[in-house]
């Protein structure tokens, strides 16, 4: 804790009455701690690699106008900016992960890979897979394509 940091935490501690019995300084009070949010949020991205979003594809995303085609199991929504991927696809590759102090290895994932099964299971089971995904109903984001013709 940086030490403007530690003074307002005293100042806050010091002043209890204050900031929970009134109104301005309950307000002060949130204000201290949406700061204190951010500033967290912002240090944790600096470590922290966010993963892509991958939603589940079901049987509507295909009619889809956000549906983007990238290969057989792998698909893009434009909408939710994420991988569409398609019932039993993503296989983990694993690293083994030595913990010098205690001398145990352990293992992690490294990365998934989207466009493998990671069990063996015949297209038509993964089709009927689709249809199942959201109770069968389309997801909040789908807006059907229009045909040639209309």
């Amino acid at each position: 804790m940086s030490k403007e940091e530690e003074e307002a935490f005293e100042n806050i501690t010091e002043n209890l009455d204050y900031y929970t019995r009134t109104e301005k300084g309950r307000s002060e009070l949130i204000e201290v701690h949406k700061k204190r949010e951010k500033k967290f949020i912002e240090e944790l991205l600096k470590y922290f690699k966010p993963q892509r979003d991958v939603i589940w594809m079901n049987s509507y995303c295909k009619n889809c106008i956000y549906y983007v085609k990238k290969n057989s199991a792998v698909a893009k929504c434009e909408y939710n900016n994420c991988k569409l991927v398609k019932p039993f696809y993503g296989t983990a590759i694993w690293k083994i992960v030595s913990d010098l102090a205690s001398g145990k290895t352990t293992l992690e994932v490294e990365e998934i890979r989207w466009d493998k099964k990671w069990v063996d299971v015949a297209n038509e089971e993964i089709e009927n897979a689709m249809l199942k995904i959201n109770d069968g109903k389309p997801y909040d984001c789908y807006v059907p394509k229009r045909s040639a013709d209309a």
